[in-house]
């Protein structure tokens, strides 16, 4: 007799860009994509944002139950449940994607992701900035010492940065203070975009060394500019 191979079931999850945090910049497709979900699972902030548009189950993600629901994310996914799973900003900059592809890694898992409007893309816009030829740096996942090294050369050699900061063990004014005491000119142009999108938006035009002594909201982004340009909204 022959031998009859296992069929795996293959869970199909969609990550969906929730856009950086005014309902207003969410895409159409998101929201049609969230609508016809069965089970939705997101951070607080996510899940309000689309609550008029989740129609099935939701789940509040945490730091503390991340993997908890990813794996169950996948179960349910098996068991033939459409399944969202929703990422603040683009789900590839910083976002759910890169945590929900180091725990599957192995699986049967299919993925479908609907990129949606990053922080990074906002800040850019309000200083009107073209950030095709700017370094781009998350620690949301910790600063270790490779990734501070990178953003001291990027800074070194003038190149226009945007950031974003960890708010509590590398927030702008530990940045600025890290760059100025390695070398970097206390001048240089900074801009701190705070609660992009939502309605107690902030962006501070300062210095490095003026930012050194300030504190920020956790909703920031923190942009280096080689050289000041006009026309940026103050």
């Amino acid at each position: 007799m022959g031998k009859h191979k296992e069929r795996i079931a293959v869970a199909k999850i969609t990550i969906v860009g929730a856009g950086p945090g005014s309902p207003e910049y969410i895409t159409p497709i998101a929201r049609r994509t969230v609508q016809k979900a069965q089970l939705v699972i997101g951070a607080e902030r996510a899940l309000n944002m689309l609550q008029s548009d989740i129609k099935g189950e939701k789940l509040a993600l945490t730091a503390k139950n991340v993997n908890e629901l990813l794996q169950h994310a996948i179960i349910s996914a098996k068991e033939g449940k459409t399944v969202v799973l929703l990422s603040t900003g683009d789900p590839g900059f910083s976002g759910l994607l890169g945590t929900f592809l180091s725990l599957t890694q192995a699986r049967s898992v299919e993925i479908e992701v609907i990129p949606g409007v990053s922080a990074l893309q906002v800040c850019a816009a309000r200083l009107c900035m073209c950030w095709d030829d700017a370094y781009l740096f998350s620690f949301h996942k910790g600063a270790d010492n490779e990734k501070k090294a990178e953003l001291l050369e990027a800074a070194k050699k003038g190149k226009d940065i945007i950031l974003l900061p960890d708010p509590k063990s590398f927030p702008p004014a530990e940045i600025a203070k890290f760059l100025t005491d390695n070398g970097v000119d206390g001048k240089t142009p900074v801009f701190v975009c705070e609660n992009l999108t939502l309605n107690n938006e902030r962006i501070i035009s300062s210095t490095l060394e003026e930012i050194s002594t300030m504190s920020f909201s956790s909703l920031c982004i923190l942009a280096l500019r080689s050289s000041y340009k006009q026309g940026a909204k103050q």
